[in-house]
């Protein structure tokens, strides 16, 4: 049993190189809106701080709406944005649908509304886009 010990000891101090694996696929949406996104569809990944202020700063949002950007601990967790695009109607709306993780790379699946065929819309220009809540990855793919 003492002849173990050494080579036991050797095994706990020694440390991987190897990227952290990524247990947490969860998410939390922390807000949604028909306006305001951009013209353009697509996503932004947000990773520390200073960062996420100027993005809450550029949202032109009012005072009472502040209170669904939670303090976000980016150690652990990442924001993510997702743009759905100028619409030309209402009835739009983006949103994540689940998330994978495969080969420490986080997989979101979106989920897209437009209006059924024949459904009464207003006629206004939207920009439909979703803010969430990830947990910490280096590469994040968006189907």
């Amino acid at each position: 049993m003492i002849k173990f010990f050494p080579l036991f000891f050797l095994m706990l101090s020694c440390s991987s190189n190897a990227p952290k694996e990524i247990f947490d696929i969860t998410y939390t949406l922390i807000f949604k809106s028909e306006m305001g996104g951009t013209e353009k569809s697509g996503h932004v990944l947000i990773q520390n701080n200073e960062t996420y202020i100027q993005f809450i700063e550029s949202l032109k949002l009012d005072e009472s709406e502040y209170a669904n950007f939670l303090k976000v601990d980016f150690k652990k967790k990442d924001v993510l944005v997702l743009y759905q695009g100028q619409k030309s109607s209402g009835g739009y709306a983006i949103d994540i649908e689940s998330l994978k993780n495969e080969n420490h790379t986080i997989i979101v699946k979106k989920k897209e509304v437009a209006p059924k065929k024949g459904e009464i819309t207003t006629s206004v220009l939207t920009s439909p886009y979703c803010i969430a809540l990830i947990p910490k990855c280096k590469n994040v793919v968006i189907e």
